[in-house]
């Protein structure tokens, strides 16, 4: 029987020490066990044949029938009887055989997933959505969870100045967010339009507005503008007004909300519905949350919604890279910020 090194078992970097740690002492009685030992154990228990073993293990049948006495010597049990004319699995080789398997497919699966994760093609990305926001980007979110289920997706909702907090604090990976004015000043991080279109109006069913197909910004300057709560938002609220002035001639009158608009808060949509104010957001999101009896009225552009991806200058997470670089494609592949158009409105009828 051949003593040298076996041939073909060069040890993996992977494959090393599995019943106990490097350094351990010998009089544990498991010390020299590794993972490469229990896959050539598994090979012969499973075609009860040392040739055929070797030969599916790339290595010579001598020192496959070396390294198995060894792995005994280890376990202090003999784990194949062997004859002339057969091999066959002792008590104790059964019973190694089924935590054999159980540990080789622990390891084959932690080496897919790290290296997946290396990869970016599996592990958590954290994303921030920007409050009334996702109904604009769920088929772009959906596809992405759809294409890399191996991806834990921990979102976050909340209003456009604290997703940037919290990216530039390194508590999110990733954020889709409205093209507030605090954006540019945020220095850590770096950003690009994810999608651009048309806004739209949200009024009250019994006003003129609801009798219009498209309106104009400028026609607007009459009316109270519901917004989120200025100390919630204080960039999102500067600009609303901002807005205004540079595309429609005139400082706006704005009613703070009492909480930050969500699609299940009741409460921020009956300003609307009573005509107390309208409400500005993208057209799409506008009527995917509207409630009942609430009139959606497209804004003539310009302006337009601008949602932003944004990201850390210096995010190094795969995962992350892998998120944005899937956001970015279907953007692409839909034209999502190519420049929307709408016929010019019809004139406010006037008054009786």
């Amino acid at each position: 029987m051949a003593t040298g090194p076996l041939a073909g078992a060069q040890p993996n970097s992977v494959e090393q020490s599995v019943l106990s740690p490097p350094g351990a002492g010998a009089d544990n009685g498991h010390a020299g066990i590794e993972f490469r030992d229990l896959r050539y154990f598994a090979a012969v228990a499973e075609e009860l044949h040392f040739g055929r073993a070797a030969a599916r293990l790339y290595i010579s049948q001598p020192g496959l029938s070396l390294a198995i006495a060894r792995l005994e010597r280890e376990l202090q049990v003999p784990l194949f009887t062997r004859t002339r004319s057969k091999v066959e699995l002792t008590e104790a080789g059964t019973e190694l055989l089924d935590h054999a398997r159980g540990l080789l497919a622990c390891l084959d699966g932690a080496v897919t997933r790290v290296r997946m994760a290396g990869r970016g093609e599996a592990g958590l990305v954290r994303v921030g959505v920007a409050l009334l926001a996702e109904p604009a980007v769920a088929a772009a979110l959906q596809a992405f969870q759809e294409k890399h289920q191996a991806i834990v997706v921990d979102r976050s909702a909340m209003v456009s100045e604290r997703l940037l907090a919290h990216l530039a604090e390194g508590r999110l990976h990733a954020a889709v967010i409205h093209q507030v004015p605090a954006l540019a000043a945020a220095e850590t991080v770096a950003w690009e339009p994810l999608r651009r279109g048309r806004l739209a109006v949200l009024a009250s069913p019994g006003s003129q507005l609801a009798l219009r197909e498209a309106v104009s910004l400028s026609e607007l300057s009459d009316q109270t503008f519901l917004a989120n709560p200025r100390p919630l938002a204080p960039s999102a609220f500067e600009g609303l007004k901002l807005i205004c002035r540079t595309y429609g001639g005139f400082d706006a009158t704005v009613l703070e909300s009492a909480a930050a608009s969500t699609a299940a808060l009741d409460t921020d949509w009956r300003p609307i519905q009573d005509g107390t104010a309208i409400q500005v957001m993208a057209e799409a999101t506008a009527r995917a949350v509207r409630p009942a009896h609430v009139a959606v009225v497209p804004i003539q552009p310009p302006p337009h919604y601008v949602l932003a991806l944004a990201w850390r200058r210096d995010e190094r997470a795969a995962v992350a890279h892998r998120f944005l670089s899937c956001l970015r494609s279907y953007r692409d592949r839909h034209s999502w910020t190519t420049t929307p158009t709408l016929r010019r409105p019809t004139a406010i009828p006037a008054r009786a």
